[in-house]
């Protein structure tokens, strides 16, 4: 009987699975969640966040910055919101469906627009990576089968990270990571932002770091080595086009 039972739901998460194209892969994937369900999944994480922690106001800059990276970005069409987390390390992260979370030590460390774009398109290369919702997929998948049986999956999914959801399921791959920087300068160019920007941020942590070993630098020490990393933007910022960006000067405090 129970060998009965996990077959039937078995076949039930297939027929919930769809495949897509994934514009940042360049390649038709796999995957149990349609981007509806990204959304609510999005949508959860960011109701349980501000549940857990202290929100500050957003600055206009803040969202005028994103709005320009959204529609630069890959996936143009999702509404993307930023909140800013009172918190002194210097962190970012993104959750599923477009919800950027920016920590208050991250602002106070980084005034500049041109840095906080390059910042914010690295975790919207996340999202329209989908890397948040596969790290999330492998982790709550197994939580909603009988829900999905019922045809009940957004209140699945919203129960399901409410229960499950850790910034631990956000934590990356070297590659990914990498690849998040590629693509958010890109984005940062796009938008009219200067990618250098994303250096001189680099080059501001390991300033910081040497000065004051004990800050919690997260966002340095959770990615691949700076110096790879800083490599990396620079291979990146040679491949785009000199002079077609012409407000990186109004873009700039």
């Amino acid at each position: 009987m129970l060998k009965k039972i996990i077959a039937v739901l078995f076949l039930a998460l297939l027929a919930g699975c769809t495949t897509y194209y994934n514009p940042v892969t360049q390649k038709t994937e796999y995957t149990m969640y349609s981007e509806q369900d990204e959304i609510d999944m999005g949508v959860a994480a960011d109701n349980k966040m501000q549940k857990e922690n202290k929100i500050l106001e957003t600055p206009a800059r803040i969202k005028e910055i994103i709005q320009k990276i959204g529609k630069s970005s890959d996936r143009p069409n999702l509404t993307y919101t930023v909140r800013v987390m009172e918190n002194d390390e210097v962190n970012a992260f993104a959750l599923p469906g477009g919800y950027i979370y920016l920590y208050s030590g991250l602002l106070k460390e980084t005034p500049s627009s041109d840095e906080l774009a390059n910042i914010m398109g690295h975790e919207v290369a996340h999202v329209c990576a989908r890397d948040g919702v596969n790290q999330m997929q492998k982790s709550i998948m197994y939580s909603i089968p009988a829900q999905i049986l019922l045809q009940n999956r957004s209140a699945a999914i919203q129960n399901a990270v409410d229960a499950a959801f850790t910034l631990g399921m956000l934590k990356y791959s070297r590659s990914q990571e990498l690849r998040a920087d590629t693509y958010g300068v890109t984005y940062a160019y796009r938008a009219g932002y200067n990618p250098e920007g994303m250096i001189t941020f680099f080059n501001k942590l390991k300033d910081i770091e040497s000065k004051s070993p004990s800050l919690n630098l997260s966002f340095l020490r959770s990615h691949p080595d700076i110096a790879e990393r800083i490599e990396n933007v620079r291979n990146v910022i040679g491949t785009l086009k000199p002079g077609s960006v012409s407000t990186w000067q109004k873009n700039t405090p």
